[in-house]
């Protein structure tokens, strides 16, 4: 579910709307372009957002929350299209949409017009000027597109009104950085271990401060697969005669009551349970495995991202002597907001 909330910084004074739009400061933005979600940090306010888009054949005339419309700019290859963002593209089609963990380069395909639809749930402007830093999960293969999609002009409109989007784009960090960045204060990143849980991957880095000393992902042991396995299995099948839609048993897991959509007369909690060891010992218990080695001389070991929300996942993780801080999906996003912060 799109959420938005406000976000405390003390460089408030930096995010002040000037009332003529040329004169507009610039905007730090610690961007997060999940697999499963959209997560936006900034001192505007924070937003969560399903990582989906939908174009439609035809354009939509009132103001919809996650609606853009690409009118001319730096991305010649979006000019003249139009799509929905967030919740609001399955709601316009569930079929339909692109989903970003359904393709391999969707974090860059998809990433602009994922940060387009989430700005705008902001209040409506003239001109934004942006500093984003941003992350990927493999920063090698994927770091300069991602740089090259989002930076430049971008004049759009956001629910109906023309804004000219200006990105400078400040940082592409590997996964994990912006953690290490908000973290440090907290935990001892002098020699520390991280997973990262994500709804596509599993990433585990090491740190000395906040510098990245090892990193290795998996692609194929993510919380999709445990959500794939959860709509294919026998028990869902059983009751809907069918397997289950992925974004219903997606939101009934982050609810944490397993309620299927509408349906409050049925959960799926049986199948979740059912599903949950195997997919942990399948997926994510051979990569902590790989890791042992590093455990005992770690001076943090902690673990990250939507996955570590999952109902059940901390007392599995506690028993692997791993730490789930606070607010652990936001805390990547949180750090590249600090780096696009200090930035000149």
């Amino acid at each position: 579910m799109t959420t938005i909330s406000n976000a405390l910084t003390t460089d408030s004074a930096v995010l002040t709307e000037s009332t003529e739009a040329q004169n507009s400061p610039s905007i730090a933005i610690g961007l997060d372009v999940g697999n499963g979600g959209v997560k936006l940090y900034s001192g505007m306010g924070e937003i969560l957002m399903e990582s989906y888009l939908y174009y439609p054949s035809d354009r939509y005339t009132s103001g919809n929350i996650g609606y853009v419309e690409y009118l001319n700019g730096d991305r010649t290859d979006l000019v003249g299209k139009h799509w929905m963002g967030g919740i609001g593209a399955y709601y316009a089609n569930p079929v339909a949409i692109s989903r970003t963990v359904d393709d391999r380069n969707g974090k860059v395909s998809q990433c602009l017009q994922l940060l387009l639809s989430a700005l705008s749930q902001f209040p409506a402007r003239a001109e934004l000027n942006l500093k984003v830093a941003a992350s990927v999960h493999d920063g090698k293969t994927f770091g300069s597109q991602l740089r090259q999609a989002l930076q430049g002009c971008h004049r759009v409109k956001l629910r109906g009104k023309e804004c000219t989007v200006n990105i400078t784009v400040t940082n592409i960090l590997e996964e994990g950085s912006g953690v290490a960045v908000a973290l440090q204060q907290k935990h001892d990143f002098s020699n520390a271990l991280l997973f990262d849980l994500g709804n596509g991957t599993a990433i585990c880095s090491a740190f000395s401060g906040v510098q990245m000393t090892y990193r290795e992902y998996n692609s194929n042991s993510g919380v999709e697969s445990l959500i794939a396995a959860i709509a294919n299995s026998e028990l869902v099948r059983k009751v809907l005669l069918k397997p289950g839609d992925k974004h219903l048993i997606r939101a009934g897991i982050e609810k944490g009551d397993f309620t299927y959509g509408n349906d409050k007369c049925w959960t799926f909690k049986d199948a979740y349970v059912a599903e949950f060891p195997g997919w942990f010992k399948q997926g994510l218990l051979p990569f902590v495995k790989t890791t042992e080695t590093r455990v005992p001389a770690a001076t943090s070991v902690l673990a990250v991202g939507g996955g570590a929300l999952l109902p059940g996942m901390q007392s599995a993780l506690t028993q692997k002597g791993i730490t789930v801080p606070e607010s652990p999906r936001w805390v990547n996003a949180k750090g590249l907001y600090t780096l696009a912060l200090r930035a000149k």
